[in-house]
């Protein structure tokens, strides 16, 4: 009678702190679950920087960005069609910079624009977003632009800066990752060829 009172009391003791472990989130399942969580949280981060990046390089054989300032084309749009669009800078080009920017917040990316001398856009730079950098800049790599859209058509040397700039010719334009030390975007730039 004791070895049954005894069995009784270790198998109620393996049940009680199996129920205790899963009450508390200490099965293996829930680590394969959390495992799993992870997996998929960085698939959508990978998908939404290919989202990114597919977007930024098919509309530049446009001489355009999308979204937000979609329209908008080197060569063609001025400074007064920027503005009209998405509004004045928060800091005007002068002295040292040659670009209008408009500052990443509440979610939406950050521009930048510099303008020819007849007043048409230049050069359009794409800042992403600061609050969800890593669903789109901030997961674009070397590896994933290659995977995407083959070797770069050219690779330079930002002076000063050591980032990489991948240049990819679209039409006569070029769209430039710019690759910061740390190997994810810092930002892209558009331009005319």
């Amino acid at each position: 009678m004791q070895k049954k009172a005894k069995q009784l009391i270790s198998a109620s003791l393996v049940t009680g702190t199996v129920l205790a472990g899963t009450a508390f989130g200490l099965t293996d399942g829930n680590a394969a679950e959390a495992s799993q969580v992870k997996v998929t949280a960085q698939a959508n981060e990978d998908q939404g920087a290919i989202n990114t990046a597919n977007s930024l390089y098919n509309s530049a054989f446009k001489g355009q960005f999308p979204k937000v300032v979609e329209g908008l084309k080197i060569g063609v749009s001025t400074k007064s069609d920027v503005y009209k669009k998405i509004g004045t800078p928060e800091r005007p080009a002068s002295g040292s910079s040659s670009f209008d920017v408009y500052s990443a917040n509440m979610g939406n990316p950050g521009y930048a624009f510099s303008y020819n001398r007849n007043g048409t856009i230049k050069e359009i730079r794409y800042f992403g977003t600061n609050v969800e950098r890593q669903t789109n800049l901030g997961r674009v790599t070397p590896v994933l632009l290659e995977k995407q859209f083959g070797l770069a058509d050219e690779i330079r040397k930002v002076p000063g800066t050591g980032e990489k700039d991948y240049v990819y010719k679209t039409g006569k334009y070029e769209v430039q990752f710019i690759i910061k030390q740390d190997g994810t975007a810092s930002h892209v730039n558009l331009v005319e060829r």
